[in-house]
């Protein structure tokens, strides 16, 4: 026979659908708690007494004795072997107040229907979200007037580009909406405009992106290998490492631009500062994979572009993925001849790629990339002597 705590329980679990249909309006109860565990035929005779006293113990907890609760039903009759006798046929929660009392929730939900009230007087669009958001609406009791006026700042008032989340004008801490911008992202999406969410970004993590605000760019560092450019736009400096969107609006005299791969060791960073002067060329210090943040980058697409990685599996996966963006992009000392002139420096333990096709490999490259990544062999870029990578970009030039 179940027991009260177990009845308890069960109620418990239909919290979220009690608070989601008192907004629906749909009826909820009377509703019956299952498994129960009824008396079998068997256990009237062997297990009387047991029976009996879990019972008592029902009877004890139930709406009868204390005006409000569970509610049991009785099934009373003649058993042949234990005379006239009543058993528990069923248990139901009647009502709301029912299962409040049961629970000892009713504060809790006056709270939320309160809560709810606000939030649809305020912005009526988010009814629907309320209905599927109902734990959110009571975990977040105490807050609501604050969250409102931030979805209401971003609905009417919000322009692009305008502030960091820290700078926003709208009275309330500024931790604030950091703290909660995962329901904050649920909102926004719910009631703004299309227009006014970049759907190229998503999640928690590119909240400031999605809802065009100012963030905190990525970094890029360059080189100008063309000393009159430095002294023209930059007062002479050369290595520099600047915002990715200032470095988006760069308007320079170049028409070649050479990307390293950055594993962030000191023998790549020497080769990035020992590349050579070259008329019109930047260099870059890349981010491996993350060389995605160059995207977007459309000045890129109109000059000469160089991809010097590590000769492995790996350099070879970055390569097809900057060609994806940029379909010119030609690599530089990563090839079969530059493996066999350096045969001395490669290594066998390059970790192996599971990726089998690369879209955007020439067939030279691709057979070029199975070949090391069958045999896991890697020629780093930093064996490569300074000596042949400056003639080798005397006959790129």
């Amino acid at each position: 026979m179940i027991s009260p705590e177990e009845i308890q329980q069960q109620a418990e679990n239909w919290w979220s659908e009690v608070l989601r249909t008192s907004l629906t309006g749909e009826p909820f109860f009377p509703r019956n708690i299952s498994r129960i565990g009824k008396v079998k035929t068997k256990e009237r005779l062997e297990a009387f007494d047991r029976i009996r006293a879990q019972q008592q113990a029902l009877l004890a907890r139930c709406k009868s004795q204390n005006g409000q609760g569970f509610t049991l039903h009785w099934e009373e009759r003649n058993y042949r072997n234990v005379g006239r006798n009543r058993f528990i046929a069923n248990i139901s929660i009647d009502s709301i107040e029912d299962y409040l009392h049961l629970l000892r929730r009713s504060t809790a939900y006056h709270r939320f229907l309160a809560d709810t009230k606000l939030i649809l007087e305020t912005i009526p669009q988010l009814q629907s979200w309320c209905v599927n958001h109902p734990i959110e609406i009571e975990k977040l009791h105490g807050k609501w007037s604050d969250l409102l006026k931030i979805v209401c700042y971003f609905r009417d008032e919000h322009q692009p580009g305008q502030y960091y989340i820290r700078e926003l004008p709208i009275p309330i801490p500024t931790k604030f909406i950091e703290t909660h911008r995962t329901v904050l992202a649920s909102l926004l999406d719910a009631i703004l405009q299309p227009n006014q969410i970049n759907e190229d970004f998503q999640g928690v993590k590119q909240f400031e992106q999605r809802y065009g605000l100012k963030y905190r760019q990525p970094m890029v560092r360059m080189r100008l290998l063309d000393a009159d450019v430095g002294r023209q736009y930059f007062n002479g400096l050369s290595d520099l490492q600047i915002p990715l969107d200032s470095f988006t609006a760069l308007n320079l005299p170049i028409y070649r631009v050479i990307i390293l791969e950055n594993k962030t060791n000191y023998s790549n960073l020497m080769n990035f500062l020992t590349l050579p002067q070259l008329s019109g060329t930047v260099g870059l210090f890349g981010s491996g994979f993350g060389l995605g943040k160059l995207k977007d980058v459309k000045w890129l697409h109109h000059v000469e572009l160089l991809y010097w990685g590590d000769l492995d599996a790996h350099g070879l996966q970055i390569l097809s993925q900057l060609r994806s963006y940029f379909p010119h992009t030609r690599s530089f000392l990563m090839d079969r001849d530059t493996l066999d002139t350096f045969s001395e420096y490669v290594l066998t333990d390059a970790p192996e790629s599971t990726t089998t096709t690369l879209a955007y490999l020439t067939e030279e490259e691709h057979a070029l990339f199975d070949y090391l990544n069958s045999n896991r062999l890697r020629l780093e870029q930093e064996r490569i002597p300074l000596v042949y990578v400056r003639e080798r970009l005397k006959i790129e030039r």
